[in-house]
């Protein structure tokens, strides 16, 4: 398991940012996973985590599989969702996500959130896609602490 670099100011991942859900995003064997619960302050209806934070936290698992199976920094195209099972505001969830494959500039990869139960609450396919014209990454938000130096140096 190696923990990545969170950005300072991200709703997701920033320790920086308050009201943020702060998230530790982890990796290993391919696998992008964090363990988040969404508190009362963010729920669509009573005690339910709206469904959008739900997405944003399995689209952030996505960018970052991405990244760390091809190191190529690429943009939401399109997904395709599906919301199981509520997920209930104050209880701890996983998120998790991997690659699926690449085909030139396109890359598809998968994401879900588990509950408590071990119970498959949501699960999304994304469709992302690089730029036409290279991005130069401005990694300098990000915070490195706790992050081995193979991570480091992959965000380098």
């Amino acid at each position: 398991m190696s923990l990545l670099p969170s950005q300072g100011t991200s709703f997701f991942t920033g320790k920086k940012r308050k009201g943020g859900l702060g998230l530790e995003l982890k990796y290993r064997k391919g696998i992008v996973y964090t363990d988040f619960s969404v508190g009362r302050d963010l729920e669509g209806y009573k005690n339910v985590a709206n469904g959008a934070i739900v997405f944003g936290v399995l689209d952030v698992t996505m960018w970052y599989a991405i990244f760390m199976e091809t190191a190529k920094i690429c943009m939401t195209r399109k997904v395709d969702i599906d919301f199981f099972k509520p997920v209930i505001c104050d209880r701890l969830y996983r998120a998790q996500s991997k690659l699926l494959r690449v085909e030139d500039r396109d890359v598809w990869v998968t994401a879900w959130v588990d509950g408590p139960d071990q119970e498959r609450c949501t699960e999304v396919t994304g469709l992302f896609r690089e730029p036409a014209a290279p991005i130069t990454p401005d990694f300098s938000d990000l915070d490195f602490s706790g992050v081995s130096p193979e991570i480091r140096e992959r965000f380098r």
